[in-house]
């Protein structure tokens, strides 16, 4: 852990480099008014090296998205910006329903994203940080936790199964709720306390290793709360429940909460900042596929030998 943790450091590193190189860009061509923020697993500890950039470009630290029109303008002339420089290959604009660009950097040897004005991202990657500095066990968890998923072939939105930000989610509410006494608390404070946030000149003040005020009583080995992870979702995903970390409880569900509960979705985690579902990409057979994984999981621990034999198919 500790050898993929300086790692780590170095590629953060590398993308800060290029995140101020990027915001020289864009102080040259839109003025002072666009602040580009390092957001994602690059700046949450829950990453690799191997780890895209994820960055937001924010106009209005007040609001979490900008008008069509506006977003559509800036990521085209910042597309043509980026094409003119040597170290961007393969630029491409993408209109979704939070504006991108993406291209690789040729000197740190990544993809990068650039979405514009997201700054929910960017006060939840805060928020991720100041967690995984809560306990010295919770990084390296997560980043085993998505390993053995992607092993599984089951941390993909695109196919239908878990993201990286559901993984990471779930893992949040097995803490709050799994083990006794929890890791985690609810975030109802925390979430409340960056809603109002001015993400361009306040953020910076935040300190994260202070932000979340907790006393850590769990002493568990983190080979423990691994097991217990398993166990707790495997027997979770059979309930139709809405799970929330925002108040580390679950609900009924009532199939009457539009963007979080409708009979569309076959899970619901709820987002804490905007409320809706985290999990509603994923689908009816591809979530009979995660159950099944989960549960194998389960099983595989009581006899393997070995941690690999864990990520295994």
């Amino acid at each position: 852990v500790s050898t993929q943790s300086t790692g780590n450091k170095a590629s953060l590193d590398r993308k800060c480099v290029l995140r101020d190189g990027i915001q020289t860009i864009i102080v040259e061509n839109f003025g002072g008014d666009g602040v580009l923020h390092l957001t994602g697993s690059s700046m949450t500890g829950f990453g690799t090296m191997a780890s895209d950039a994820d960055m937001a470009l924010v106009f209005d630290p007040m609001l979490n998205t900008i008008s069509k029109k506006k977003a559509r303008n800036v990521i085209t002339r910042l597309a043509s910006c980026l094409r003119r420089q040597a170290f961007c290959s393969n630029v491409e604009m993408v209109f979704a329903k939070v504006p991108i660009i993406k291209f690789f950097d040729r000197i740190s040897e990544c993809d990068v994203d650039i979405n514009i004005n997201n700054t929910v991202g960017i006060k939840n990657s805060f928020l991720l940080k100041s967690i995984s500095l809560v306990d010295e066990r919770i990084a390296p968890l997560i980043i085993t936790i998505k390993a053995w998923a992607k092993a599984q072939d089951i941390n993909s939105a695109f196919q239908g199964t878990l993201s990286s930000y559901l993984l990471v989610s779930m893992v949040m509410y097995f803490l709050q709720t799994g083990l006794s006494p929890p890791l985690l608390p609810p975030l109802r404070q925390y979430v409340d306390t960056l809603q109002s946030v001015n993400v361009n000149t306040q953020l910076q003040s935040l300190q994260p290793a202070k932000f979340i005020k907790f006393q850590v009583r769990n002493k568990e080995q983190l080979g423990e709360v691994l097991v217990k992870f398993f166990q707790f979702w495997a027997r979770k995903l059979r309930q139709n429940k809405i799970f929330s970390v925002y108040t580390a409880q679950e609900q009924i569900r009532t199939y009457n909460k539009p963007f979080l509960d409708t009979s569309a979705y076959v899970l619901c985690v709820e987002e804490p900042f905007l409320k809706d579902n985290i999990a509603r990409a994923v689908r009816g057979e591809q979530f009979k596929t995660v159950k099944q994984k989960f549960q194998q999981a389960c099983d595989k621990i009581k006899d393997i030998a070995t941690f690999e034999e864990l990520f295994e198919e």
